[in-house]
């Protein structure tokens, strides 16, 4: 499917990146309140502001007693912690509420009638602004503040719990994300096979005469059944040894033809040991549960297989570049079009990371509530947190290899691997089309599991930075760093990060003007 057009991507593009900044903001917000921090602003997008379209009351400590601020009342300049001043309230509902303040001259404090501001919380005002790229909320993190809703006034492990707030929202989102997906579409799994989709020139695959679309089907006379794992073993017991290839190559009536070849495969440092050739991945969609004494039953199929193919029908359609798979009911629609006698399909499908297959009798006129073969593709809401809860798992165990990856390609001047707003927008645009709503969905969940871990970097200028120089106050007995000199550590920290997003950016430049896919090839 073509691509979204640029008025369409960038704002879906907006809105998504608004969701995640707001949704990290508001972790920061909530924590703050709960402890007492002073927050004057919470802003959708940033300045200019547009509207406010909510505030709240407001809390004023006069005399040991707090007074609610009425969210329309308007306090005039001068009334500050520790100003003096008159005031007067009335009740409601139990309530002292502020009718009218006015500062005095420090001289008057003596006056029976004037009295310290001990505390001052002018209420949030929840802002839309201008410029539509993600939002912030204004805390009183004055340094120099001795306010006792200051941020800096709070103790260190409140200020620690504020901090990680706003990245534990990222997670909550994610984690609430990768509940949902389960349940409105089939998950993809993958599996390298042995199809040979390119070949390299001069390598032992081309020197041997191999092409894309062949199969390779043993080594040496040992078959592998699709398994990639089984070939690459294989081959690096024979590094440099003469071997022989068992080869399937379709021919122009449909059919497989077999034959041999023989070619030595080539040492080299990663992978150990090469043949020179591109294999592909098997796509398949995890099954959710079985039905007993059905079709797929009695194939051995079980709840956590993924199925790849029945006969030609294939889980993800030709047009998936978003990779949407096709569910139960397109499957049931295939075989009651399709299948109108007796018929022996190969049904292939991925067990433990290895793809199978097997052959399955469809008997004509399968019932409809049949012809799924027994197969539930979407999740009930309990299996689908198994399903969340193994994906965040999974995710958070492979990023010391996806930072190891990310610098080792940077260093050696390759793409990164990492995508940034360039390359987000790219994947929103492409991706759109033919993933729809659930796409959309799962790029806000993966967006905001990144967001977290990457936020939670000891990195100056990320909450992660932050954090290590209160957990260093905390170990430290309360000695804090200047905060001039906080301040310039973090300053530094914002430069590196703004030099990595521009050579992210460069390389999702260089891609887009390219015309390649960040999907792949």
């Amino acid at each position: 499917m073509p691509a979204l057009p640029i008025w369409q991507t960038i704002p879906l593009f907006l809105i998504i990146i608004g969701i995640l900044v707001v949704v990290h903001e508001l972790g920061h917000y909530l924590a703050a309140r709960r402890f007492g921090v002073e927050a004057p602003e919470f802003g959708i997008g940033f300045p200019p502001r547009l509207l406010t379209f909510w505030k709240m009351n407001g809390v004023i400590e006069l005399q040991g007693k707090k007074i609610v601020i009425p969210k329309k009342f308007l306090l005039p300049e001068g009334v500050q912690t520790g100003a003096w001043v008159t005031y007067q309230t009335e009740d409601q509902n139990g309530k002292q509420v502020l009718t009218s303040i006015a500062p005095i001259d420090p001289q008057a404090r003596g006056s029976a009638m004037a009295s310290q501001v001990q505390l001052l919380d002018r209420g949030t005002e929840f802002t839309l602004n201008a410029i539509p790229f993600g939002g912030f909320v204004r805390m009183n993190e004055d340094d120099s503040s001795s306010a006792p809703n200051a941020f800096v006034s709070k103790p260190a492990w409140q200020r620690a719990i504020i901090l990680v707030a706003g990245v534990t929202m990222n997670f909550i989102l994610a984690f609430a994300v990768f509940i949902l997906l389960p349940m409105m579409v089939p998950q993809m799994t993958l599996a390298a096979n042995t199809n040979i989709v390119r070949v390299n020139p001069g390598t032992p695959a081309a020197n041997a005469g191999l092409s894309a679309g062949d199969v390779i089907v043993a080594v040496n006379g040992i078959e592998l059944n699709g398994s990639r794992q089984k070939m690459a073993d294989a081959l690096k017991t024979l590094c440099g040894k003469q071997i022989t290839l068992g080869i399937e190559r379709p021919n122009p009536r449909g059919a497989a033809e077999r034959f041999d070849v023989q070619l030595t495969p080539r040492p080299f440092d990663d992978p150990p040991c090469i043949i020179g050739v591109a294999i592909s991945q098997d796509v398949g969609a995890k099954i959710a549960s079985v039905q007993p004494g059905s079709i797929a039953d009695k194939a051995g199929l079980r709840a956590g297989d993924s199925l790849v193919r029945v006969g030609d029908f294939t889980v993800l359609p030709t047009n998936a570049l978003s990779g949407l798979l096709q569910d139960e009911n397109a499957l049931a629609a295939h075989v009651q079009n399709h299948y109108k006698v007796n018929t022996i399909a190969i049904l292939r499908y991925i067990r433990d990371g290895e793809p199978r297959q097997t052959k399955i009798t469809i008997p004509a006129g399968l019932p409809a509530s049949e012809a799924n073969l027994g197969l539930s593709l979407r999740f009930g809401f309990v299996p689908a947190i198994g399903e969340a809860t193994t994906q965040m798992y999974t995710a958070l165990t492979s990023v010391p290899r996806a930072f190891r990856d990310l610098f080792a390609n940077m260093a050696r001047g390759n793409s990164s691997g990492v995508v940034g707003p360039v390359g987000i927008t790219q994947i929103v645009a492409e991706g759109t089309p033919s993933g729809g709503l659930p796409f959309l969905i799962s790029v806000i969940g993966v967006l905001s599991l990144n967001l977290a871990i990457f936020n939670l970097l000891p990195i100056p200028g990320l909450d992660g930075g932050r954090l290590v120089f209160v957990i260093a106050e905390m170990l430290m007995r309360g000695r804090k760093l200047d905060p001039r000199k906080e301040g310039y550590i973090h300053l530094a920290g914002f430069v590196f990060l703004l030099m990595m997003i521009f050579v992210i950016s460069y390389f999702d430049v260089t891609r887009l003007l390219a015309g390649k896919s960040p999907f792949g090839p």
